[in-house]
């Protein structure tokens, strides 16, 4: 159960970081942000959480303003996780 509630965050977090990519919901982007950080800070030993970690950061960037095409992996991450959630 709780596997599939942090799958629903990691797509709604994918959707959002995409959405901020073009400017929209700045504010629940940050949200999203620190749920990452905090998800990446409690389950720091698997290899998910420092990309988790790493995905934090270009929230960050993305919502003040320095982002790139390489955003759209960090989207991509975020939705297959989510995704692959439900599957196991």
């Amino acid at each position: 159960m709780i596997l599939q509630l942090f799958g629903v965050m990691d797509i709604l977090s994918g959707i959002v970081l995409g959405l901020n990519y073009f400017g929209y919901f700045k504010e629940i982007g940050l949200i999203f942000a620190l749920y990452l950080l905090i998800k990446s800070i409690i389950f720091i030993k698997g290899f998910a959480s420092w990309v988790d970690l790493l995905t934090f950061i270009v929230f960050l960037l993305v919502i003040y303003g320095s982002y790139g095409m390489w955003v759209w992996i960090f989207v991509l991450w975020l939705l297959q996780k989510g995704i692959f959630s439900f599957f196991h």
